[in-house]
């Protein structure tokens, strides 16, 4: 009887131990799909993942793609990049590989006054420290992308910024439209 009892204990422990894990991670990856600076993808069925395309994309949303296809072929289920999308700010040979989302900046906006204006970037994977500063990131991200660079070599898509210590959601969202790859 006291054999049982222990057994039963144990099962309810561990039992509690594996749910708050498994909730603890659901409520992680549920947010950007950025865990602990690495992506985390949703499978959707037959290996294809759920990957999340916005910005100058004539029908932003989620597609199921395979990780093998291309961002080419993401933004061609997306309907196309718009007019404004600005080509020197997303690679569309790249993989989806475990890219959970994309961005495509304009290469222009329409501040208060009616006149368009072109958005003056900096290539994230040329750009020195002041450069960076000057676009919006602070000294430290600006040194922490520089050697982040160093030692990784150059960015892939613009999101790869994230991997970046000090860098998170809401830098990415003040400067996105301030950065380019090439």
């Amino acid at each position: 009887m006291l054999k049982t009892i222990i057994i039963g204990l144990v099962i309810t422990v561990v039992t509690i131990v594996a749910f708050s894990v498994i909730q603890k991670s659901s409520a992680n990856n549920s947010s950007s799909g950025i865990l602990n600076g690495e992506t985390t993808q949703e499978v959707v069925e037959d290996g294809d993942v759920k990957v999340n395309i916005s910005g100058e994309i004539n029908h932003p949303g989620d597609y199921s793609i395979a990780p093998t296809e291309t961002l080419g072929t993401l933004i061609a289920m997306a309907g196309g990049v718009t007019s404004k999308a600005d080509s020197k700010a997303y690679n569309s040979s790249i993989y989806i590989g475990s890219y959970v989302s994309f961005y495509i900046p304009p290469v222009s906006e329409v501040p208060d006054i009616c006149v368009e204006e072109t958005i003056e970037k900096v290539n994230i994977n040329l750009a020195d420290e002041t450069e960076l500063k000057e676009v919006g990131f602070n000294t430290s991200q600006a040194s922490n992308l520089v050697a982040y660079r160093q030692q990784n070599g150059d960015f892939q898509v613009l999101e790869d910024i994230l991997n970046v210590k000090g860098i998170g959601e809401a830098t990415f969202n003040k400067v996105k439209n301030k950065i380019c790859l090439f």
